[in-house]
């Protein structure tokens, strides 16, 4: 959940949809402006509408070319609009948003473009921005960085006991095996490996140190081990063992990452290309660290670079479809669908390998989610 404030208005993005509010009077408890993801339409109250010349209270986002944020060098202030094409014949044109208090100070300009680039992907265009580069993004911690990679919202904890780890362990069947990881077991072992295959990590994040973990029931330990080889001998962290006494649980962490890059379009402005990294990783926590045992990604599209399911108006915008404009659709649907089957897979065995590791420890699974927030 994120609630940023503008001048004299509340950005809400919930659940899935991004909500304009009033910060007093009306429109203050309903929002007077709404767009659910991947629904393709906005929705806004006749005044809305009658301020900007927009038709009715629904507008398709077929009609909308880009998100836009920059700073006004005229006004001195930050906005947020839509870059709006109704007629092929027509200029686009700018409709404002938002706006935020007279200023260049940062965290209006934070607030900005991270509102705009959620606004972007929920309704599938692409973000552009004027008058000012990309500003900087909060790390975990809180503190400032420079990049454009890092969680989208703040984290979600569930915390799942021994006693219902172990009713879920028991209709696991061992082993397991997803993206270079594989979890299996001996009579008084549970064993972790991850391949060369699996995840290495990428900048900003961090990769695993060891690629093997055997939990020792009879002697109540944790073996973790480094890599084998020559270079795993000498370059290679050395290996531990951790008594299951100095284990406090077993986490399963959900981190969504937004990487992107800048692209001029021909118009001149930054158009802002963003991948998402859905990360999956499984850690081992004492009371001093967090050990990671294991991470699988999985990289979907830029919604900048899709092809959008359309609400009633052909790729012409002339309201006919033609067979390639059916063809586009069917080919985006299947793309939805297996990319959602994967990141379910992901799921799915990340969980059930949290709780295999978790049930033979006796400790907690905590399952954190940094979702599809704003920082």
């Amino acid at each position: 959940m994120a609630n940023l404030f503008a001048d004299g208005v509340e950005i809400n993005i919930e659940d899935g949809h991004w909500r304009l509010y009033n910060t007093e009077g009306a429109n203050s408890l309903s929002p007077f402006f709404d767009t659910l993801r991947g629904t393709g339409l906005m929705q806004y109250v006749p005044k809305f509408a009658e301020a900007r010349g927009l038709p009715g209270t629904v507008l398709a986002s077929d009609y909308i070319k880009a998100v836009v944020v920059g700073f006004d060098e005229e006004h001195k202030r930050w906005l947020l609009g839509l870059h709006l094409l109704m007629k092929e014949e027509e200029k686009p044109r700018f409709v404002e948003l938002v706006r935020w208090p007279v200023g260049e100070d940062q965290e209006s300009a934070t607030n900005s473009h991270q509102a705009g680039r959620i606004l972007a992907e929920y309704i599938g265009v692409p973000l552009k921005l004027f008058g000012a580069k990309k500003t900087p993004l909060a790390q975990a911690d809180g503190t400032k960085r420079p990049g454009v990679t890092g969680p989208l919202q703040p984290h979600h904890r569930v915390d799942i006991d021994p006693q219902r780890i172990k009713l879920k362990v028991d209709q696991i069947q061992l082993p397991i095996q997803l993206g270079g990881v594989w979890v299996g077991s001996t009579r008084t072992t549970v064993n972790l490996r991850v391949s060369k295959d699996a995840d290495p990590g990428k900048p900003g994040t961090e990769a695993p140190a060891y690629n093997q973990c055997v939990i020792d029931k009879e002697t109540q330990t944790v073996r973790l081990m480094p890599p084998t080889g020559l270079l795993g001998s000498f370059l290679g962290p050395q290996g531990r063992s951790i008594k299951f006494t100095d284990v406090r649980n077993v986490e399963l962490r959900h981190t969504t990452l937004h990487e992107s890059v800048m692209e001029k379009d021909e118009e001149g402005l930054d158009v802002d290309m963003t991948q998402i990294s859905q990360l999956y990783a499984l850690f081992l926590t004492t009371k001093d660290e967090s050990i990671l045992l294991a991470q699988l990604r999985h990289l979907s599209e830029s919604p900048a670079g899709r092809h959008r399911v359309k609400t009633g108006l052909s790729a012409s915008g002339k309201g006919v479809y033609s067979a390639k404009d059916a063809e586009q659709e069917i080919l985006y649907l299947r793309g939805q669908q297996v990319d959602q089957q994967r990141l379910d897979e992901m799921a799915t065995f990340g969980e059930s390998a949290g709780m295999v590791i978790a049930g033979a420890l006796n400790r907690p699974l905590v399952k954190t989610d940094l979702g599809d927030e704003p920082m």
